[in-house]
């Protein structure tokens, strides 16, 4: 799990926009298990195993739960979508993550919270995802849906998948992260292993000076 951390404006946005394929680099490779990549779109990122957990909902209210997470990736059978099927992948999957949610509640029914469990359930209904990009995942979460996440992020790396972790709240980059990167200003500042950092030496590398 690698946190990225930095203020508004550090540029930690853009730098996921390029991760993605919504925007071309002026410069500058990616790399992905050794390999250079370059993405002209989203669908080219996802096929190297890259996806996103953005942090603006973007769940289609009138659709269910398993609907939205399968969006695009239904089963099918005689040319129609299974319905069963959906709804039993769909559960299977909640039930791994730990989330308590049925893939047949409508998102309009749903909680904000339990909106954005279901946008972190669709990213890693992709079985090729490898590096899960999760972008302020917790703004809309409580401390219980939280934890939950949090767990499904210590399975997700346990399994050997990636994380990269955005968030402006620290107490979560020291419990669940085990490196990090700090960007200010639009530049590259530093990095490390979060064993070996405090809390005010990070914040300092963030802000850019001591703290008071």
């Amino acid at each position: 799990v690698h946190a990225l951390c930095g203020s508004n404006g550090a540029g930690k946005s853009t730098f996921l926009s390029l991760l993605m394929g919504f925007i071309r680099p002026d410069e500058g490779d990616i790399f992905v298990n050794g390999q250079r990549c370059e993405f002209d779109n989203p669908r080219q990122a996802l096929a190297a195993g890259i996806v996103i957990v953005q942090q603006e909902l973007s769940g289609i209210k009138d659709l269910t739960v398993a609907e939205n997470i399968f969006l695009g990736s239904e089963p099918t059978r005689l040319g129609m979508v299974d319905f069963q099927k959906l709804n039993q992948r769909a559960e299977s999957l909640l039930q791994e993550l730990g989330f308590s949610i049925s893939p047949r509640s409508k998102m309009l029914h749903l909680s904000v919270a339990e909106q954005q469990l279901v946008e972190i359930a669709k990213a890693l209904s992709h079985k090729n995802a490898e590096i899960i990009i999760m972008d302020e995942p917790t703004s809309a979460l409580g401390e219980e849906d939280a934890q939950k996440l949090f767990q499904a992020i210590n399975k997700l790396a346990s399994l050997g998948k990636g994380i990269i972790y955005v968030s402006h709240r620290l107490s979560e980059i020291f419990q669940i992260a085990d490196s990090y990167t700090v960007f200010r200003d639009g530049g590259y500042i530093g990095e490390g292993e979060i064993k070996n950092i405090t809390r005010d030496q990070l914040i300092e590398q963030i802000i850019g000076g001591e703290i008071n």
